[in-house]
């Protein structure tokens, strides 16, 4: 005999709310793997007098959907580009894709 499970969890289900503190800046840049964010921050800042200001963050922290709107107020909404990488897909970050 097979018991069906009648409740589903996900790791998000486990994580708590945080807030980045992150101040605005004209790039936000989002990214589940520090390779990508280190890559990224160290070509920026090998000529950041020329280049506008930008923010990274890692989208392990903001898997609660409090910690994403708090994000989304505070940086993302006066950004003027917003780059997201999503490795998996959608689903694997759908309330910051909503």
């Amino acid at each position: 005999m097979h018991i069906l499970t009648t409740t589903s969890a996900s790791l998000d289900d486990l994580a708590e709310p945080i807030d980045l503190r992150q101040t605005p800046a004209d790039v936000v840049a989002l990214s589940f793997t520090d390779s990508d964010l280190a890559g990224l921050a160290a070509a920026w800042n090998a000529d950041a007098e020329r280049l506008p200001s930008m923010r990274l963050a890692a989208l392990r922290d903001l898997r609660h959907p409090m910690s994403v709107d708090l994000w989304i107020d505070s940086v993302a909404r006066h950004a003027r580009v917003i780059l997201v990488r999503i490795l998996g897909g959608y689903d694997w970050w759908r309330y910051g894709c909503e």
